[in-house]
């Protein structure tokens, strides 16, 4: 097997490779197929020959792989035509069952180091589940807690903060200022945060995001308390409308973010929830719910309040229109929410998510 490029090290994988596929060749990208980590080729018992465009997540395990599997698809797709019937590999340390069900329905096979593969060609059907990875003394950065999420949220919506001082950063993100020395030793552990003589910087920033948008879903959104209220109203410019002037009188920041923050932005999915960032404590006075026309819901109710995971879910005040919150935090929302209308809601958003981190 021929030894593929130094920035993605595949040799840890050449064993299992080679146990299901013998003799397979693996070279170096070149032209449009750069993009990929390395080119797999296999000759088959029958005659026949598969190509795998082969991808490495080191860090899978806490990756969002829905975005990554659209993102393998989407590179393939803008391939010439010869490359259509090229297979997507995606080779990790471990891949979680959950990942696994996904990367399947998605049609990208994987393998990884714990001994799980699935692979699925014409003469080729490898299928094997339910290893897990071995214990080991943790040298590799962990889950991803709640002061991590919160200082990653707030570098990538505001970008010029990855060099900002410690308690800056630490004032942003609402965390202890001994917390960020520990996030920023964890990103640079994943290999997302360098340290040069000009300053830090994210050379992956769609990995992070990735990362960042699994870790919330998971680990902060949930705790995040929450208030219904129903909304007397025949639309929802009704509600915007009526929420900014009663909000304004009151001096109470708060902003559009989920489905309503992603119509605005890609007109595209309309929710009959409107979800908004904001003060708990403002509408649960009876004199707020009166101005707004509206009354507690229990379980249903059209308004759904939000506590702000972070000083920076609420941008600060402007003339123009409704506030929304930044478009990391709407795009999270809609993974959260995680409805089939919601996730295509979300897809159309990232390349805005993206386009943020990467300014």
């Amino acid at each position: 097997m021929a030894r593929p490029a130094p920035a993605a090290d595949l040799e840890a994988y050449e064993p299992a490779l080679q146990k299901w596929m013998p003799k397979a060749e693996i070279r170096l990208p070149a032209g449009p197929l750069n993009r990929f980590d390395a080119i797999l080729t296999w000759k088959t018992a029958v005659g026949g020959t598969i190509r795998y465009l082969v991808e490495e997540k080191r860090h899978l395990r806490y990756q969002d792989v829905a975005v990554i599997a659209d993102q393998l698809n989407r590179r393939r797709a803008d391939l010439p035509a010869k490359h259509a019937d090229d297979r997507l590999l995606l080779l990790a340390p471990h891949v979680r069952p959950q990942q696994a069900e996904a990367l399947e329905r998605a049609e990208i096979d994987y393998l990884d180091l714990a001994g799980n593969v699935h692979l699925e060609a014409p003469g080729l059907f490898v299928h094997v589940e339910g290893h897990q990875p071995p214990r080991e003394t943790r040298t590799a950065p962990g889950r991803p807690q709640k002061a991590w999420i919160k200082v990653v949220m707030a570098m990538l919506i505001r970008p010029d903060l990855i060099n900002a001082p410690y308690r800056t950063l630490a004032d942003q993100a609402d965390v202890a200022l001994g917390t960020i020395a520990k996030c920023m030793n964890d990103l640079a552990l994943r290999g997302l945060l360098l340290e040069r003589k000009d300053g830090r910087t994210i050379p992956n920033r769609q990995g992070l995001v990735a990362l960042w948008v699994q870790a919330y879903v998971e680990g902060l959104r949930p705790k995040l308390k929450e208030r219904r209220l129903q909304v007397r109203a025949d639309e929802k410019q009704q509600i915007w409308t009526r929420l900014r002037a009663v909000l304004a009188d009151r001096g109470q920041p708060w902003a559009l973010t989920g489905a309503d923050a992603a119509e605005v932005r890609t007109h595209f999915f309309r929710a009959e929830e409107t979800e908004i960032y904001a003060p708990l404590r403002t509408f649960e006075d009876r004199d707020t719910q009166k101005a707004l026309i509206a009354q507690p819901a229990v379980r249903a109710g059209n308004l759904l309040v939000i506590e702000p995971p972070g000083p920076l879910a609420i941008p600060r005040a402007n003339d123009e229109g409704v506030p929304l919150a930044p478009n990391l935090l709407a795009y999270a929302e809609l993974r959260y929410r995680g409805t089939e209308q919601a996730v295509e809601a979300a897809e159309l958003l990232l390349p805005k998510v993206l386009d943020d981190a990467a300014h």
